[in-house]
């Protein structure tokens, strides 16, 4: 059978259909193709073409072998590569006629989404575990000072207890800092996060974070103008700066100190440390969307932390940015100014 003594609506199905078509003789020569153009073949193929002509070696080779098969076991299947794609090439012989037919289906996207797809898998399994990690060790603390204040120990001194209770109440702040970040990023995705735009008293807020934190013993200074007001929302002012003191105080190095300015157009507030900084490599994409790295390019942490803060930056208008500065690590946090 060849195209032309198909019916004009065979002609036309075949025409519509996405696979590539071909019926092919013994020799491996084309009798009837629905549809010459394609990125299946080097160049347009038609009629009584022979298959070595249209692909290149390798893979004539591989399709001469995929036809010998199908004559044997009733239908054979194989890919072939071909300028940046994959097709799956389906051969079944003809009971009717001394021919083989050959299906090539791209199937590229369905690779390339079944990567995406294993890709996804690997990095939930990573977030999860990082996760897991990032839970574990406050969530221990709190539980081992549990056991101890509840232990009715007569050797433990109002000063010792009084210790315990407050490097408790640090860590429920750590494991409930950690839960806003991950209801922040829920939210994100789900295109569902909101600001308010009202006044923020940016040193009023950083104190508040320092405080909340249980940041003791003048490990870091505040300086610049306390009274400096932006516009933007207060609570997650407040969840950028503990995130950025954070990330300063566990992966950079002391002395660390909050910077507040507001001689531009926005009010700003500088978290300065003295650490190594970040690799140049990391300078930006630290900022990505979360994809289960440390912070800061140290081991630790769950990695949504300064991605959280620029997206909350910008949804009140200001921006986050990175950069070295006299040996010193500086992350600038900006919203308006009022």
């Amino acid at each position: 059978m060849t195209w032309l003594e198909l019916t004009p609506t065979a002609r036309e199905v075949l025409v519509a259909i996405p696979e590539i078509i071909v019926l092919v003789d013994r020799e491996l020569r084309i009798r009837m193709i629905n549809r010459g153009r394609s990125s299946v073949f080097r160049r347009a193929a038609t009629e009584g073409d022979h298959l070595r002509d249209l692909l290149d070696e390798e893979a004539a080779m591989v399709i001469k072998a995929l036809v010998n098969n199908a004559q044997i076991t009733g239908a054979a299947t194989a890919e072939h590569h071909t300028r940046g794609e994959l097709f799956r090439v389906t051969a079944k012989p003809m009971s009717t006629a001394p021919a083989t037919l050959l299906v090539f289906q791209n199937i590229t996207g369905i690779r390339d989404a079944g990567q995406s797809l294993v890709n996804l898998v690997r990095y939930r399994s990573s977030f999860l575990a990082s996760l897991s990690e990032e839970l574990r060790t406050p969530l221990a603390a709190v539980i081992g000072y549990a056991d101890m204040l509840s232990d009715s120990d007569p050797d433990l001194d109002e000063l010792a207890r009084q210790s315990m209770v407050r490097d408790m109440t640090d860590q429920a702040w750590n494991l409930a800092a950690t839960v806003e970040d991950l209801l922040t990023v829920a939210r994100a995705e789900l295109g569902d996060l909101m600001v308010a735009s009202v006044s923020v008293n940016l040193g009023a807020n950083v104190a508040q974070v320092l405080e909340s934190m249980g940041v003791r013993g003048g490990r870091v200074a505040v300086k610049g103008d306390s009274v400096i007001t932006g516009i933007g929302d207060p609570a997650k002012f407040r969840q950028v700066m503990r995130n950025l003191l954070s990330n300063a105080l566990t992966h950079g190095a002391e002395p660390v100190r909050v910077e507040i300015d507001g001689t531009t157009s926005h009010a700003i507030a500088r978290v300065i440390d003295a650490g190594p900084g970040l690799p140049a490599e990391l300078a930006e994409s630290v900022f990505m969307e979360h994809t289960a790295r440390p912070m800061a390019g140290a081991p630790g942490g769950i990695g949504i932390g300064l991605w959280i803060c620029r997206e909350l930056t910008n949804l009140m208008g200001g921006y986050l940015q990175y950069r070295r500065e006299d040996e010193e690590s500086v992350f600038e946090a900006a919203i308006p100014r009022l």
